[in-house]
């Protein structure tokens, strides 16, 4: 039996009215003899104010709704909404987010075509363009040309483009793929701020898991054309719903049915997070939820904070990878590749796929 996660977030549709609504959306390209299906009626809610995140391979889809989204494709069949009412043809209440500005645009041009956009009159342009300005993360020379900003700024200034231009939803598409290691995670921060200061829905696509779960407070996994799960990211990690759900969420062990035979006494397919598995001396006291193996630990990959260990177990073969953290805390006792160990787990964490 698998532990069930209580959502770090209430379920947003219930607490948030649904701004955004698809039903039964299809899209197919090609010719009438070769087609390629790359959305097969495809189910969404989206709650108002909410950050949701769009996690799927090339192929899955997430482009291509965007693209239905916001206007740059028709779809084939289906039915979208906006809060409550049907979505608009060629209105600017979902904005895409593009950041291939020519090498002449400024900061000013961006924003002013952003306000001509909603209507605000040509005497009121300055006034508008201040006010946006203070409200932008870049408050420097409105006339500096957008590609001499930072990557992560020239974003920003888009997605509030956006907002200025009247959109309620924003739609981004791996924003994130430009941005260096070192600002991504600060990026999440300044992606929520801007959502809460122009007070906007988005919707992120992206391949990375860990910008899905780190940014979104909703995921939704896409494969083939559908949504294959939705729901907070704890529940989506903790507990996929199949092994291309637990894959494409992050590192994972499966367990083939042979060696989940003597491992879990049952004939079925698991799947085990590396970080949920220790490596245990030989005086460990096995408690009622655990689960015991024996093997030998192949290889030793450091990765700075964390290590990833190796260990072909002596059931049926199978191999587990197992994440130590590298702490300052010698909790854990030294471990060689070659060596001989025991590795532990509680039962609950491993998710049988049926």
């Amino acid at each position: 039996m698998v532990e069930t996660y209580p959502s770090y977030v209430p379920d947003l549709e219930s607490v948030r009215p649904p701004l955004l609504t698809v039903s039964g959306l299809r899209k197919a390209f090609g010719t009438r003899h070769s087609q390629v299906t790359a959305l097969d009626g495809l189910d969404l809610a989206v709650a108002e104010g909410e950050i949701l995140t769009l996690l799927g391979p090339a192929g899955s889809g997430k482009s291509a709704l965007l693209a239905v989204l916001a206007g740059a494709e028709r779809a084939d069949s289906g039915r979208l909404h906006l809060a409550g009412a049907e979505l608009p043809k060629g209105g600017h209440a979902i904005g895409r987010v593009v950041t291939d500005f020519a090498p002449k645009t400024t900061v000013r041009d961006v924003l002013a075509g952003a306000l001509k956009i909603r209507g605000v009159a040509r005497r009121d342009l300055e006034h508008e363009l201040g006010a946006v300005l203070d409200r932008v993360v870049h408050r420097g020379d409105p006339d500096t040309r957008v590609l001499e900003l930072p990557t992560h700024t020239q974003l920003l200034v888009a997605i509030a483009a956006e907002a200025v231009a009247g959109a309620r939803v924003v739609l981004l598409d791996d924003p994130l793929a430009a941005i260096d290691a070192v600002q991504r995670d600060r990026m999440h921060d300044e992606i929520r701020a801007a959502r809460d200061e122009f007070g906007l829905t988005l919707i992120v696509a992206t391949r990375t898991p860990q910008l899905a779960m780190g940014l979104g407070e909703r995921v939704a996994v896409m494969l083939d054309g559908k949504v294959v799960q939705i729901g907070a990211p704890p529940e989506v990690y903790e507990l996929p719903a199949t092994e291309q759900v637990a894959a494409l969420t992050g590192p994972v062990n499966l367990l083939r049915p042979e060696a989940s035979v003597q491992l879990m006494a049952q004939p079925a397919s698991f799947g085990l997070r590396p970080e949920k598995i220790r490596i245990v001396g030989d005086d460990h006291l096995v408690a009622a939820d655990e689960v015991l193996a024996a093997g030998t630990v192949v290889r030793i990959d450091y990765g700075g904070a964390t290590s990833r260990l190796v260990v072909r177990l002596d059931a049926a073969g199978a191999t587990v990878q197992v994440l130590r953290l590298n702490s300052a805390v010698e909790e854990e006792f030294p471990v060689i590749a070659g060596q001989r160990v025991t590795v532990v787990w509680p039962r609950r964490h491993a998710v049988r796929f049926f």
